[in-house]
């Protein structure tokens, strides 16, 4: 089981609050993701004990250890949208690109952008996030 980041989940729900439609879609979409690729379900991630079990478990083989951002594995390939939301989502992302990226929301989430967008938010992520 990879290691579960509960604030980094937390963070991802407030999203589905959010007027836009499409920007709550995305982070329900991560969340589960997130929940998937930690080996839990979501009964597992409102049990009180999650905690409890997931410091019981067995360690995991060391290859497995050492998650990528938002609980992610490491060197699985993300797609444009998980890329877009976690860069929108990095503190480290300057606020003038936020506001430039909320822009391209609608065609990410479609899967409308053009390669060289997805070249660019690429290349955010790897400045931003990882």
């Amino acid at each position: 089981m990879v290691n579960f980041n509960r604030a980094a989940l937390a963070k991802v729900l407030q999203i589905l609050d959010s007027n836009q439609t499409g920007e709550a879609l995305a982070a329900a979409k991560l969340a589960s993701a997130m929940v998937r690729e930690a080996g839990l379900t979501w009964d597992d991630v409102i049990a009180k004990d999650v905690q409890a079990r997931a410091a019981a478990a067995p360690p995991a083989p060391a290859q497995a250890i050492g998650n990528g951002p938002f609980g992610y594995r490491k060197g699985r390939e993300l797609s444009p949208h998980e890329q877009f939301f976690m860069v929108l989502l990095s503190p480290r992302t300057p606020a003038e690109l936020k506001r430039r990226l909320r822009g391209w929301e609608t065609r990410v989430l479609d899967g409308e952008i053009t390669p060289q967008e997805t070249q660019d938010l690429q290349a955010m992520y790897q400045n931003f996030v990882a």
